[in-house]
């Protein structure tokens, strides 16, 4: 007993070794903590793999219901079967990118609210670990959830509905203007210079003198229209887009009806001459004192002239209107009216007095009368005014988007040698520079657009047009 008192003795005294014993017995929760980061690490990239394979599930789904809908439009059951092709899709694909079920299983879903898909992929997997053991776990779980959108293509149609009357004959530039006054010699014992502005009386022949040679705003907006046109009639989805030309002046015509794009581009293009190096479909529709697009022998169709009519315009243009659907499908058209004016409306006629005071409507049969039956056409006087921003509420209260795109005056520079010219000229400019406010207050929320050169009107019809576009386009 003595002998081993004195050898625990000593072992006490003796530290040589505990090291050794302290590390072996800290080695366990390190091999351990080191084993849990390698299972961690093929935990990780067996995710990132699966998060792969989700992705491309997700969008494979996108791609295949869209494009299912898009071949199998005005179907009753398209919806649903689109949403199973996108399901049973996005199924395969994410089984190929996982490496099979053993890796993975995914529960993949495709649902349409109104023009928007969403789908989403939720997969689950368990990865056997290898250290876990250790710590009583054998495995781990992993779960995540991928969600992709697209707004789906909206079947659109838009109608342009464009101000011919005379003031859309004043040039578009000051230099125009200048250069205009110059040759024209239109009312010269009234005016005592060359007509700038609302040169539009029987026999006046400014704009002619002005035709390919000084651009007006109506060439301008020609411009545009032709530009929108070449850009627009090539959709991926065939009859997603259709677009109808409609000028007016007192009243509502037709340049070109409301058809499917893709196949009237050419009947389109060559109602606004944009083959031609100056297209003056518009110019030549300019208010010259009788109707012009009229049916058959009655003048009192057509464009009208004399004045600019919206309270008669906007409710042809309503009942011009084939569909006032929500965009979903292809006889549900959304519509759009891109009204192109520069806002002033003229309660004034050049009408037949006979036909007027004996039938109680308006002729516009020109004078001399090119019509048979009817007499030479009189005019009643200028009233120019702002336009009557409720005009444009019932169309709106239909469900149509008015998109306007306002041509603002340049002020017209002149010679006051007083007379009736003069006195329009006044007005105009006293009250030309207010009528963005009526325009902006007639067009739908966040749908008004200024051009103030040649140049902005065909940036700004391309960006209206873009706007309407803007709920086609893929958010993932």
């Amino acid at each position: 007993m003595s002998r081993l008192r004195s050898r625990f003795a000593e072992l006490r005294r003796n530290a040589e070794g505990s090291t050794s014993i302290l590390v072996g017995f800290a080695m366990l929760p390190i091999i351990g903590l080191l084993g849990l980061g390698i299972d961690y690490g093929m935990a990780a990239a067996r995710k990132k793999r699966l998060d792969s394979a989700a992705d491309a599930a997700a969008l494979a789904a996108m791609v295949t219901a869209k494009a299912y809908l898009a071949e199998h439009a005005g179907e009753s059951d398209a919806s649903d079967r689109a949403k199973a092709e996108g399901e049973a899709q996005a199924a395969k694909v994410f089984s190929m990118n996982a490496g099979g079920s053993t890796y993975g299983t995914a529960t993949p879903s495709v649902t349409r609210s109104g023009q928007t898909l969403v789908s989403s992929v939720t997969y689950t997997a368990t990865v056997n670990t290898v250290f876990g053991r250790l710590f009583n776990v054998p495995s781990t779980s992993i779960i995540n959830t991928v969600t992709a959108s697209t707004d789906l293509a909206s079947y659109l149609d838009f109608y342009l509905m464009v101000d011919v009357s005379g003031s859309m004959g004043l040039p578009s530039t000051d230099q125009g203007m200048t250069a205009l006054a110059k040759v024209n010699t239109d009312n010269a014992d009234d005016y005592k210079q060359g007509c700038q502005f609302a040169c539009h009386f029987p026999g006046y022949v400014g704009w002619s003198k002005a035709a390919g040679k000084i651009q007006l705003r109506s060439d301008a907006v020609n411009n545009a229209v032709c530009a929108l046109l070449t850009r627009s009639l090539s959709p991926a989805v065939p009859n997603q887009y259709r677009i109808g030309i409609y000028p007016f002046i007192n009243q509502l015509a037709t340049l070109a009806d409301l058809t499917d794009s893709v196949s009237s581009a050419l009947t389109l293009k060559a109602a606004t001459q944009c083959q031609q190096t100056w297209p003056l479909a518009f110019t030549n529709l300019l208010d010259t004192g009788k109707t012009q697009l009229y049916s058959g022998s009655d003048p009192t169709t057509g464009t009208g002239s004399g004045g600019t009519h919206f309270e008669v315009a906007m409710p042809q243009m309503k009942a011009a209107i084939k569909s006032f659907g929500d965009g979903s499908a292809l006889g549900k058209s959304k519509p759009y009216v891109f009204l192109i004016t520069d806002g002033m409306q003229n309660s004034q006629h050049y009408f037949d007095s006979n036909f007027k005071n004996k039938r109680g409507k308006y002729a516009y049969p020109g004078n001399p009368s090119s019509f048979t039956g009817y007499s030479n056409a009189w005019w009643d006087g200028s009233q120019p005014a702002q336009i009557d921003a409720t005009q444009c509420d019932d169309l709106k209260k239909s469900g149509v988007t008015v998109s306007i795109l306002y041509i603002p005056y340049n002020i017209i520079k002149f010679v006051n040698n007083n007379g009736g010219i003069a006195w329009e000229n006044n007005r105009v400019n006293s009250f030309s520079p207010t009528l963005a406010t009526p325009l902006r207050n007639c067009a739908s929320p966040g749908f008004f657009y200024t051009a103030n050169t040649p140049e902005d009107i065909t940036a700004s019809l391309n960006a209206m047009f873009d706007q309407a576009l803007k709920a086609t386009r893929l958010t993932q």
